[in-house]
């Protein structure tokens, strides 16, 4: 696990830091980020004496500026999380791209990729479609995959520990 270079105010030492989690959010609008946002709270909450977080966002159309993609794409190579959040399940053709493109070149062998879904009372159309091409792009960068519906976030909770563990005590 990484350590922020950066010493945090009242620290004896190094040592005393804790590991850094890396956390991407790509939404599709405003009400996608908000929820997005409110499972990493929970989950920043659930963990604050173990970790830091390091929490970076883009929304889907920022991705077909290539700039922004490449520097999202830089950013989902080492995240530890990559929360993908949507209002439907329509896949825009920016994040379409990007995710071809990008998560092909992730450097981080750990992780989780999780779908954070509007909460729905049917299951909507495609969305077993969707599962299914994050699932299998999930098991080829050896991440594991969730899909979450609003408001409930216990899959990633417990998912977190094992997927965050210290590189060496996976050995």
């Amino acid at each position: 696990m990484r350590a922020s270079p950066i010493r945090r105010k009242g620290a004896a030492s190094f040592e005393d830091l804790k590991p850094a989690c890396q956390v991407l959010i790509l939404h599709e609008d405003f009400s996608a980020y908000s929820r997005a946002v409110e499972v990493c709270r929970r989950v920043m909450e659930r963990f604050a004496n173990e970790l830091d977080f390091d929490i970076k966002c883009w929304n889907f159309i920022e991705l077909a500026d290539p700039n922004c993609a490449r520097h999202a794409a830089k950013t989902a190579g080492g995240a530890d999380i990559i929360l993908l959040s949507m209002s439907t399940t329509r896949v825009p053709m920016e994040l379409d791209r990007w995710l071809d493109f990008s998560l092909a070149s992730r450097f981080r062998t750990e992780g989780v990729l999780t779908l954070v879904l509007s909460a729905y009372d049917n299951p909507p159309p495609d969305l077993e479609k969707l599962s299914l091409r994050l699932e299998q792009l999930a098991g080829r960068l050896h991440l594991d995959f969730i899909l979450l519906r609003a408001g409930d976030d216990s899959a990633i909770i417990n998912v977190l520990p094992a997927a965050l563990a210290p590189q060496e005590s996976r050995e």
